[in-house]
């Protein structure tokens, strides 16, 4: 039993939980998938270093939302299976105009958010410009427990509270929390009740943005990226279905010209694969750079994750940088069998 909150961060630090179940979700999501619990299930299940026992179907899922309580979800067996999702071809992208601090302020609790963190920067973005301001008077109930869900919501100004029924209230929700993701991921009945307890200021998300920025936009990258993939020469021995699965697993990241991406003596956790831009690689204690630049489809990272040894070397951005990073779980199932590849393949190129 883990008897504090010090030992839970740690445990969750442990085995990185926060961030594999943000990336479980992001998979449902660009997978589009008609039943995300279970690849949200099969993804957390591929982590596993446990021999699988019999399958228990009976059991209830359990869901976390981002900053809410857990609450048991309906068994797999109680849920209804949504149709797939399509874009509607008139569809187009809201923007509302925001000033300066609410652009800031809207960043900065995406980069921070659970669900959203991980998501590409052009697709927060995306989300940023579609969020528009959404009021409530105090006492006016937000969201109530047992609805269908239409509208995701970050806090502005004011306080809410969130109640469970047969619980009563479970937390409080001000400026920067979020609440009610889950209704965008799937046509979920809301799990809590959500009041404001003084007027409130909210950014609002509708549903059919969400879905159609995401969801619609991940598709697009996930075409994208395998088109990338098929360009990296050291990827050829990769099958379609490995491709596939690399593509919906990577995360892409931009960064600045000047910018550290690893730094030497750093632990590696991850694996980059360069989609535009350009790098430079040095070591401490040398004037000179240790490889040549690294350009569009070519990577780095892979040989702290092949031997487990901490970071050989820095790696700077020298112009405007797009990278795709895979971590090191991804790479382990996926890459490991092209790991003598990527050895001679990564010795070559900083030789």
């Amino acid at each position: 039993m883990l008897q504090d909150q010090t030992a839970v961060k740690e445990y969750i630090t442990k085995y990185n939980l926060e961030d594999e179940l943000s990336n479980a979700v992001n998979l449902a999501i660009k997978k589009n998938s008609e039943d995300p619990y279970l690849v949200i299930s099969d993804y957390m299940k591929s982590l596993s270093t446990t021999e699988p026992e019999d399958d228990e179907d009976d059991e209830d899922d359990v869901i976390q939302e981002d900053q809410m309580p857990v609450m048991k979800a309906r068994g797999r067996r109680d849920q209804v299976m949504q149709p797939k999702f399509e874009i509607p071809s008139d569809w187009k992208a809201p923007v509302y105009e925001k000033d300066a601090d609410d652009t800031t302020f809207l960043k900065e609790t995406m980069e921070t958010n659970k669900l959203m963190r991980n998501l590409a920067p052009s697709d927060r973005q995306a989300l940023q410009l579609a969020f528009y301001i959404k009021e409530f008077k105090t006492g006016e109930v937000i969201i109530k427990q047992g609805d269908p869900g239409d509208l995701f919501y970050i806090v502005k100004s004011g306080e809410c509270d969130i109640s469970v029924e047969s619980v009563g209230s479970v937390m409080k929700a001000s400026r920067g929390v979020a609440f009610g993701e889950l209704a965008l991921l799937h046509n979920a009945p809301r799990a809590a009740t959500v009041t404001a307890e003084s007027d409130v200021v909210t950014f609002a998300l509708d549903m059919l943005s969400f879905k159609a920025i995401l969801m619609g936009k991940s598709q697009q990258d996930q075409s994208d990226y395998v088109s990338f993939l098929n360009t990296v020469e050291l990827l050829q021995p990769l099958c379609d279905a490995d491709k596939q699965t690399m593509a919906s697993a990577l995360q892409e990241r931009q960064y600045p010209a000047g910018k550290n991406i690893i730094c030497e003596g750093d632990e590696g956790n991850e694996f980059y694969l360069i989609r535009s831009g350009e790098v430079k690689c040095t070591k401490i204690g040398s004037s000179e750079e240790v490889s040549r630049r690294l350009k569009r489809g070519d990577f780095f990272g892979e040989l702290a994750l092949i031997s487990s040894d901490k970071r050989a070397a820095t790696v700077t951005t020298v112009t405007d940088t797009t990278v795709l990073a895979l971590s090191r779980t991804v790479f382990e199932r996926v890459l490991g069998k092209l790991n003598d590849i990527i050895r001679d393949a990564g010795a070559q190129a900083r030789s």
